[in-house]
């Protein structure tokens, strides 16, 4: 009888352990407020102040990840990937921002429904109509349309058989299929 306490009494406390450990995790709230916060204190650890605003928080397919996209005040655009919990909370797994010439920016997400090809970044006067994202060593492209948004977050899921998902080419296409250059957009 006291083994079947004692292994009872284990269970548990492996139990709660497990549960404190997966409710500090999986903290953010479901609200933009809440994200906005949680990714200023992640984008400021040990530097200066970063202000920044959500823009759009977007599910990678029925996966439990999202990126966010966001914007600093400097106007700087950038994305974290987030991942929803079972309690319908989040955690941050990773987040970064470019510079002021940074227009898109491709990078691969790991999910547990497979690996994604991701495109973030900002559409200045709405030049840009299209996107290609080519990777580098593999034979892969997939285009995305961005006509008339001011900030975009699109995402491709990547066939399993690929095995360098990074790095990519990304090319920016007008209305008329003529390719951008980043500086062009600016004039």
């Amino acid at each position: 009888m006291k083994r079947i306490i004692f292994l009872l009494l284990f269970v548990s406390i492996i139990f709660i352990i497990y549960s404190v450990n997966y409710f500090n995790q999986y903290h953010i709230e479901d609200k933009t407020t809440s994200i906005q916060s949680e990714l200023k204190e992640w984008i400021n650890r040990g530097s200066g102040l970063i202000n920044l605003e959500v823009l759009k928080k977007v599910q990678l397919d029925d996966t439990s990840s999202y990126i966010v996209s966001f914007q600093t005040k400097s106007g700087n655009i950038g994305y974290a990937q987030l991942i929803k919990g079972w309690n319908g909370k989040f955690k941050i797994v990773l987040a970064g921002h470019g510079d002021g010439e940074y227009v898109a920016d491709y990078q691969k997400i790991k999910t547990s429904d497979g690996i994604y090809g991701v495109l973030v970044g900002r559409n200045p006067d709405r030049k840009i109509d299209h996107i290609i994202a080519d990777l580098d060593d593999e034979e892969f492209k997939f285009t995305s349309n961005v006509s008339g948004e001011k900030t975009y977050v699109k995402y491709h899921k990547l066939p399993p058989d690929i095995e360098k998902p990074f790095p990519a080419r990304v090319t920016l296409y007008d209305k008329n299929n003529t390719e951008i250059y980043p500086p062009d957009l600016f004039q």
